[in-house]
């Protein structure tokens, strides 16, 4: 899709404007236009999702906008491809994990996981077992609802993996998929001399990519140059190839010239995180900051699709500041890249070495 943003006009406007106004994100005098009212209530909305807050409704953010006008009972829930995202699924999903039902993260999408959770609920209190969310589920599933319990299956299966990690003594053999943030149909942001941050992020990916490939890993890479691809389409290639982690690299950016730093990102909704992202967005931006001597602006979690939809342990690396005038040049610098890539090759060494785990 084509990014609708200020100064935007028309129908998709509208739609957009309706959608906000209806979970309560005001719009008022901006209707068919995209102006900074309209602006402010994208960012509030990316800011109670955990996205990128620039005021933008790319594909994440549509996707989000969209899931969010569901509530659950209002349609059947059931396996689709692709598979079916709105609130209502995050709500099923919760329901079902308290009630001791592992259905995954509550990431709004009804995949495998959460159809066999059902299929589990319905045997368990003789329903049809047809893994299909109806009146009949709904009804009993809402009796049944606890609000309380100390944790989720799926919190307690991702814990006994930390517990007892699969170690890789190096990376040699290792699938690792790299994402370079952005495309040219969504550019991003722009460096001091005008950059897109989209070919920033292709420079320090395919250094990474070179500099894991000669220690032995096998590297997907998430695209091309030229490619576009959708956060959904990285994550779905990710579970392809069944990678076993995934750095997706991005710049960060802020109308303050003088902030700078390094972030990262892992997936995480109220109260649940994955912790082996959160584990690996440690690792990283630690080692970033130490390589490069830039702040730490800590880790954060975050519900972009790339992180939610894919299975393998997934961050978004911000290593430093693309708006910051001498942090925004240091990025562009090749030699600067390589040390990037080399603190980032370290982290996933350690990360999948069960490293991390040791230092927690």
């Amino acid at each position: 899709m084509i990014a609708i943003q200020h100064g935007s006009v028309g129908a998709e406007v509208e739609d957009v404007q309706r959608r906000l106004s209806a979970l309560g994100l005001s719009c008022d005098g901006d209707l068919g236009r995209f102006e900074e009212t309209t602006v402010e209530a994208v960012r509030a909305f990316q800011q109670q999702r955990g996205l990128q807050a620039d005021g933008i409704v790319g594909p994440d953010t549509w996707r989000s906008l969209v899931a969010a006008g569901y509530r659950l009972g209002d349609r059947m829930l059931y396996v689709t491809r692709p598979e079916t995202y709105g609130d209502d699924v995050r709500d099923l999903q919760r329901r079902l994990n308290r009630l001791g039902f592992d259905a995954g993260y509550d990431d709004g999408l009804y995949g495998p996981q959460t159809f066999d959770a059902v299929r589990e609920f319905q045997l368990n209190i003789g329903l049809e077992v047809d893994g299909i969310t109806g009146p009949s589920t709904l009804d009993v599933l809402t009796r049944l609802h606890r609000t309380h319990q100390s944790a989720p299956a799926y919190a307690v299966r991702e814990r006994e993996q930390l517990r007892r990690p699969t170690r890789r003594e190096s990376l040699a053999g290792a699938r690792i998929m790299v994402d370079a943030g952005h495309s040219p149909e969504l550019p991003g942001i722009l460096a001091p001399d005008g950059t897109p941050e989209h070919e920033v992020t292709w420079q320090l990916a395919a250094v990474l990519e070179g500099r894991l490939s000669a220690l032995g890993a096998h590297v997907v890479l998430a695209r091309g140059p030229a490619t576009s691809p959708t956060p959904s389409e990285r994550a779905q290639l990710a579970n392809t190839e069944d990678v076993e982690a995934i750095i997706s690299l991005h710049g960060n950016g802020v109308g303050t010239p003088s902030a700078r730093g390094a972030a990262a990102y892992y997936f995480g909704t109220e109260g649940y995180v994955s912790e082996r992202g959160r584990m690996l967005a440690q690792l990283a931006v630690d080692a970033v900051t130490a390589a490069t001597g830039t702040p730490n602006c800590r880790t954060h979690p975050s519900t972009t699709a790339l992180l939610r939809e894919s299975r393998a342990p997934a961050i978004i690396v911000e290593p430093g500041f693309l708006t910051h005038p001498e942090e925004g040049r240091q990025l562009l610098e090749p030699a600067y890249q390589r040390v990037i890539a080399s603190a980032l090759v370290d982290a996933l060494q350690r990360f999948l070495a069960g490293d991390g785990l040791r230092a927690a």
